[in-house]
C-alpha cells in the first residue's frame, strides 16, 4: 500500500461486514510506518452500504457495461440541450434497458457472494445508477468501484417546463424519473407489503447492529494496539533504566577502587618519606 487510492481499492472490494476490520488494519499499518496523514485519510473512508457494495460489485465485474451506461449521460445532456425528442426517447430506452440488465447482474453477483439483495436494495441500486448518469461525482465513484452509499437522481437540469418540448420531447428529468423502477412489486398484497417492510426493517436493524459491533471491535483493537505500544515503551524504558543503573553501579565500584588505590598510594608515599628521613638522621649521627 502506497497511498489512499490503493487502500480504497482494497477496502471497497470487500463485503461491508469485513470493511471496518480491514480499514483498522490498514490504519495501523500506516501508523506503524509513521505516516499519520495517510492513516487519517484511510480512517475517513466510509463503510459502504449494502446498495453501494452491489454497485461496486457491478463496476468490478463488468466495467465496460457500467462505463457504457455512464457514457449515456453525455448523450442525454446533449439531446436535452438540443430538445431532440426522438433522441431523448431512444437514449432513455437504452438507459433503462442497461440499468435493468445491470440490476439483474447485480442480483446474481450479490447472491453468489452470499448476500441476496432485498427488493429495496435493488431499487436503490437502480436509482444510484440513474443518479450516476447526471452527477459526475457519483459517476466517478461508480466507475472506480468506490461508492460508499446510495445516491438519488435529481435531474440533469433545472425544473421541468410545462408542456411538451419541441419535436415532442418531454423534459429529461421528468422522462427519466418516470421510468425509474417502481418500489412496489406488481401484484403485491397489503400483507406482502407489510411483510416486506418488516423484513427490510429487520435487515436494517441487523446492519446497524453489525456496524456497531464492528466499530466497537475496531475501537477495542485500536485501544489494545495503543496499550501494547505503551507497554512496549514502558518495557524499553525500564530496560534502559536497568542498564543505566548497572553502569552507575560499575562506575561507583570503579570510583571506590580508585579511592582505595589512592589512599594506598598516599600511605606508601608517607612510609617511604619516613624511611628516607630516618636514613638521613642515621647518616648524620655517624662519627
Amino acid at each position: 500500500m502506497t497511498d489512499v487510492e490503493d487502500a480504497a481499492t482494497e477496502l471497497y472490494a470487500l463485503a461491508p461486514e469485513d470493511f471496518v476490520a480491514a480499514r483498522t488494519a490498514l490504519v495501523k499499518r500506516a501508523r506503524a510506518a509513521r505516516d499519520r496523514p495517510l492513516a487519517t485519510e484511510i480512517g475517513a473512508l466510509r463503510k459502504p452500504t449494502r446498495t453501494a457494495w452491489v454497485v461496486n460489485l457491478l463496476a468490478r465485474d463488468d466495467p465496460d457495461a457500467v462505463g457504457a451506461l455512464l457514457d449515456l449521460g453525455d448523450a442525454l445532456r446533449a439531446a436535452q440541450e438540443q430538445r431532440d425528442g426522438p433522441a431523448l426517447r431512444d437514449l432513455s430506452a437504452r438507459r433503462r434497458k442497461a440499468i435493468d440488465v445491470l440490476v439483474r447482474r447485480g442480483t446474481t453477483l450479490a447472491r453468489e457472494a452470499g448476500h441476496p439483495p432485498t427488493e429495496s436494495t435493488l431499487n436503490e441500486v437502480a436509482q444510484t445508477l440513474q443518479a450516476a448518469l447526471g452527477d459526475p461525482a457519483v459517476g466517478a465513484q461508480v466507475r472506480g468501484a468506490r461508492l460508499a452509499g446510495a445516491a438519488v437522481y435529481g435531474g440533469f437540469g433545472g425544473p421541468a417546463e410545462s408542456g411538451p418540448a419541441p419535436d415532442g420531447g418531454d423534459d429529461l428529468a421528468a422522462m427519466l424519473a418516470a421510468s425509474m423502477p417502481a418500489a412496489k412489486q406488481a401484484g403485491a398484497t397489503p400483507e406482502d407489503e407489510v411483510a416486506e417492510r418488516r423484513r427490510q426493517a429487520a435487515a436494517e436493524r441487523r446492519a446497524a447492529l453489525t456496524e456497531a459491533r464492528d466499530e466497537a471491535r475496531a475501537a477495542l483493537d485500536e485501544a489494545q494496539t495503543a496499550a501494547d505500544a505503551a507497554t512496549e515503551e514502558a518495557d524499553r524504558r525500564a530496560e534502559e533504566v536497568d542498564r543505566l543503573k548497572a553502569e552507575l553501579a560499575q562506575a561507583e565500584d570503579a570510583e571506590r577502587e580508585a579511592a582505595t588505590a589512592a589512599r594506598a598510594a598516599r600511605e606508601e608515599v608517607r612510609d617511604r618519606r619516613t624511611a628516607a628521613e630516618e636514613a638521613e638522621d642515621a647518616l648524620a649521627a655517624l662519627p
